[in-house]
């Protein structure tokens, strides 16, 4: 009997640590995805990634849209018709012919741009190594049909605790080299790579690192900003099986949501900034007019997606944040998990809205898929540094 009482207190225990250990994974949609983003840049922030973009643009033209300017030349027309009754017959043919050449026109367009995009594509790599603040992404342009491969690729790397981007542009400087080294020698860039970063006697002044240390909170509270039934535990599919991902969240979004996660995440990026430069003492690093300098720029950002910006930054995208406030148009993102709760990809589909391209009866698709690979020891391809690279800040006037 003691025997038998020993078993099943054992086979208890055990079925309750196994039910501990499932339930750290098996926890509600969002939290599961916070959680595995805030792994992602916290414990696992060393790794490889690669993935794919494509574009799918729907092979229809809008007839009601050619109808409607055929419309407006048909009027033009009529207006010809009650001065001149007899022109009747030749102002129809010509209307007729317009009308068919504009239809044709639209038609021919929308073919090119639906192969565009069955042949282009830009499948990227790339390393993440957060402890060290540098990030490494290669994209490439490909487009590839029947007797036809064109590639560009531009791998491009960023050095955070010096706030500088480095791009290598052999792709097109090769070609600008040779009609540079007999006109314009200096302007020939050879091997280097392409270099914008802040000045020295500026970047001693701005707290990088803390405003680093903000952005795995920043990102949690941007998340945690969006409804959570917005979150559903979907059936993994053929890419999740690739991915050999044990679950797949699903977050149905649209550009409205997506600017909430934005706002929030930035003001909370902002509130850091502030909390670090309360803190800050007399022989701190950096003074509380050193976290302004960042935090007014992150503030800006804020009114900007906010709309609160009213057109005072003069930033072209803030007119175009504006019009996508109210914008339903879906936005779906799927993540992909291992059993350890590890973001293993991610895949997002959205419509690229084209309110003001009236030609297409359907939103241009977008289809973005990522996969990680946690190595530990992520491989860049990439070592910048001052002696192989050409600072172009001051040439573009932005330094």
């Amino acid at each position: 009997m003691q025997s038998q009482m020993t078993k099943l207190i054992l086979a208890l225990t055990v079925g309750g640590l196994l039910s501990a250990c499932g339930s750290k994974i098996e926890q509600s949609p969002d939290k599961m995805v916070r959680a595995g983003m805030q792994r992602m840049m916290k414990e696992d922030n060393q790794y490889n990634f690669s993935g794919t973009l494509k574009l799918d643009v729907p092979n229809q033209v809008n007839a009601d849209i050619a109808d409607k300017n055929s419309d407006v030349i048909e009027h033009k027309a009529s207006d010809a018709f009650e001065v001149d009754l007899d022109s009747n017959s030749d102002e129809e043919a010509e209307v007729a012919d317009e009308r068919d050449y504009y239809k044709k026109q639209m038609k021919s367009l929308n073919k090119v741009l639906n192969l565009l995009s069955k042949s282009f594509t830009i499948p990227f790599t790339g390393a993440v190594d957060m402890p060290k603040g540098r990030i490494e992404v290669i994209p490439e342009l490909r487009y590839e049909n029947k007797n036809a491969l064109v590639s560009y690729k531009f791998p491009t790397y960023i050095d955070f605790n010096n706030l500088a981007l480095y791009v290598d542009a052999s792709a097109i400087t090769n070609i600008s080299d040779i009609m540079n080294e007999q006109s314009n020698p200096t302007r020939v860039v050879g091997d280097r790579y392409l270099q914008l970063a802040v000045p020295q006697e500026r970047l001693v002044h701005l707290p990088v690192e803390d405003l680093l240390k903000s952005l795995p909170k920043s990102v949690d509270d941007g998340y945690a900003a969006i409804d959570a039934n917005a979150f559903t535990k979907v059936d993994v599919d053929e890419f999740g099986k690739n991915l050999e991902a044990k679950y797949q969240v699903r977050l149905n979004s649209n550009y409205a949501m997506s600017l909430k996660y934005d706002i929030a995440m930035l003001k909370s990026i902002s509130e850091s900034l502030k909390q670090a430069a309360a803190k800050a003492g007399s022989d701190s690093k950096y003074q509380p007019q050193d976290y302004a300098v960042l935090q007014n720029v992150v503030d800006g950002l804020t009114a900007i997606y906010a709309g609160d910006d009213n057109g005072r930054s003069g930033v072209p995208a803030a007119y175009f944040i504006q019009q996508l406030k109210n914008n339903s148009s879906p936005i779906i993102y799927n993540f992909y998990l291992d059993s350890k709760g590890r973001i293993t990809g991610m895949r997002t589909e959205m419509e690229i809205p084209l309110d003001k391209v009236k030609e297409f009866k359907q939103a241009i698709k977008m289809d973005y898929r990522i996969k990680f690979d946690y190595t530990g020891s992520p491989k860049f391809t990439m070592q910048p540094t001052p002696q192989n690279s050409v600072n172009i800040g001051s040439g573009l006037g932005l330094f």
